[in-house]
Order: structure tokens, then sequence, then C-alpha cells
């Protein structure tokens, strides 16, 4: 069975290899560059997405889930834990 870790760095492969080419073509027939520097940015775009893809997914991702905004459903749920909580307290 394929692991999480293996599945997340398979994807970022594929996702990498797709954002750097478009990028990489784009910036090659907006600014007119050569085959080599063209190539060039293609292997540093590709490192970066597959770096950062690797990090929010596999290394980061509970860290990541507490910094983006939460659904109205998963904010009621807090709420009442926090209320329930200060109700147990007895100070309400």
């Amino acid at each position: 069975m394929i692991d999480k870790k293996s599945t997340g760095r398979f994807f970022g492969v594929i996702l990498a290899a797709t954002f750097g080419s478009l990028i990489a073509e784009t910036i090659r027939l907006w600014l007119g560059l050569h085959l080599a520097a063209t190539l060039l940015v293609f292997i540093g775009l590709w490192i970066g997405f597959y770096f950062t893809g690797t990090w929010t997914i596999i290394d980061r991702p509970a860290e990541l889930d507490r910094k983006f905004p939460i659904s109205s459903k998963e904010l009621r749920r807090r709420k009442k834990e926090f209320y329930d909580w200060v109700d147990s307290l007895g100070r309400r």
C-alpha cells in the first residue's frame, strides 16, 4: 500500500512539473528567452514548487490548518466548546 508521504511526493512531482512548465513557457514567450535560460527557469520553478508543495501537504498541514479561515460549522463548535469550558469554571 502506498503511504501518505509517497502519494504526496508523487503528486508534488506532477504538480511541480505542470506549474513549472506552464510558467517557464509563459516567461519564455513573454520575454523571448533562449531555450537554455528557459530550462534554468523551469528547473528553479520545479524545485520551488516541489518543496513548497511537500512542505504544505506533508510536513506542516496541522500548523497551516490553524492559520487558514475555518468554516462556520467549526466556528460554532469551537465557540460552544469555549463557552462550555467557561461555564465549567463557574464564572458566568
